[in-house]
């Protein structure tokens, strides 16, 4: 198999990064005026915000200002950017804050010089029309979780239909990286252990392809796991960890570049594609989701398929340090009860019960995008699995 590799972004990364090389890059890359994309206002309460103002002004930059993207993004405040893009003519996005606000920024470029686009959704069920290269990126990482700064993709929210759903354009991975620890400091411990579980389910999930049989890739993930893992530990035992939280930000980074896939399928995404659903009807944290999945999942398939008692096997002796499958699926969920994440529904605020018709709506939004035989059964039995 032959492999491609995404863009790269030029990286800056360390202790006042923004403050340091922000406006250079500015003015290195000719910029004039900017949308300045974030979420409910944490880049206000840390700093960022004045930061990024500061830069602006140094390098001559006018900003636009769009703030309050969801956690989980919706197709409409996308849109709305998109407008004030046009209508302004700016000429590079900035997107500070954590994956939900990098994956609409690429959204928002792309319809914004895309106008044969008439909403958000289109171009997430067709991505194919795409005839121009999206307004330009720069990321500023607040949080360590999707690793969105390093690559193309998006997933967003249909706000009518609930639908959860992802893209991929080139042009839309962004061109310069900023990722300063301190930020990611400032963040509670579940906001953190969100992040870091969905850390590990890309590399999980990655590690799980069906034709991986180039060592280089096999041990990239099992060693960015490990590091994921251990500093995870750090975190718990001390929330300002320093080195933690710096280790778990560039992980973070390296783990959904196109490297943890080289010469493989891409992995296994189930795992994602049942989250999507639970987030899509419940607007749950997504690395929440991820970790209330992952253990279900793994030992229904686990029960079936050999490729999966393999590999997590491998997993067990190479991250947890265990030899059998019954002890890597209990360091996996001390792991989670560790990072104080859910083990079913309702241990999630936002679900008081679930009903056979939610059940049933999770299925039908799972099977509409996994084409699978089985998908429909597997979901089913995963879904009543977790509401027990």
């Amino acid at each position: 198999m032959t492999t491609k590799l995404k863009i790269i972004p030029t990286y800056y990364f360390g202790k006042d990064v923004v403050n340091h090389h922000l406006a250079n890059e500015l003015k290195h890359h000719h910029i004039k005026k900017v949308l300045l994309t974030y979420g409910g206002g944490s880049i206000k309460r840390n700093n960022l915000y004045n930061e990024i103002l500061a830069a602006a002004k140094k390098a001559k930059v006018q900003v636009i200002e769009h703030g309050g993207i969801e956690p989980n993004p919706r197709d409409i405040g996308i849109e709305q950017a998109a407008l004030k893009c046009r209508k302004n003519k700016v000429n590079l996005i900035i997107a500070a804050g954590g994956g939900s606000v990098i994956d609409a920024s690429k959204i928002i470029g792309i319809l914004a010089n895309n106008p044969q686009y008439k909403s958000a959704w289109e171009y997430i069920l067709d991505n194919s029309k795409v005839t121009k290269p999206s307004i330009p990126l720069f990321s500023i990482t607040t949080l360590a979780a999707t690793g969105s700064e390093n690559n193309a993709g998006s997933v967003i929210t249909n706000s009518k239909t609930h639908y959860k759903q992802s893209a991929s354009t080139p042009s839309a991975t962004p061109i310069v990286c900023f990722e300063d620890p301190k930020y990611t400091m400032t963040l509670s411990f579940w906001q953190m252990s969100c992040g870091i579980f969905d850390i590990f389910s890309h590399l999980l999930e990655q590690f799980y392809d069906p034709i991986m049989t180039f060592d280089w890739t096999k041990e990239y993930i099992l060693a960015n796991m490990r590091e994921c893992y251990k500093s995870a530990l750090k975190f718990v035992k001390n929330n300002n960890d320093y080195d933690a939280h710096s280790n778990l930000l560039w992980t973070s980074s390296w783990s959904l570049n196109g490297l943890a896939s080289f010469n493989t399928t891409g992995g296994d995404w189930t795992t994602h594609r049942l989250e999507h659903a639970v987030s899509g009807l419940w607007d749950v944290e997504h690395g929440a989701g991820l970790a209330l999945i992952t253990p279900v999942y793994l030992d229904v398939m686990c029960k079936h398929s050999k490729l999966f008692r393999d590999r997590s096997l491998e997993v067990a002796q190479n991250v947890f340090g265990v030899n059998t499958l019954s002890a890597f699926f209990i360091k996996l969920k001390t792991f989670i009860k560790l990072l104080k994440l859910p083990v079913k529904f309702t241990d999630f605020k936002q679900i008081k019960k679930v009903s056979d018709q939610d059940i049933a709506w999770l299925v039908k939004h799972f099977a509409k995008n996994n084409k699978s035989k089985n998908s429909a059964k597997l979901a089913n039995t995963i879904f009543n699995k977790l509401r027990k």
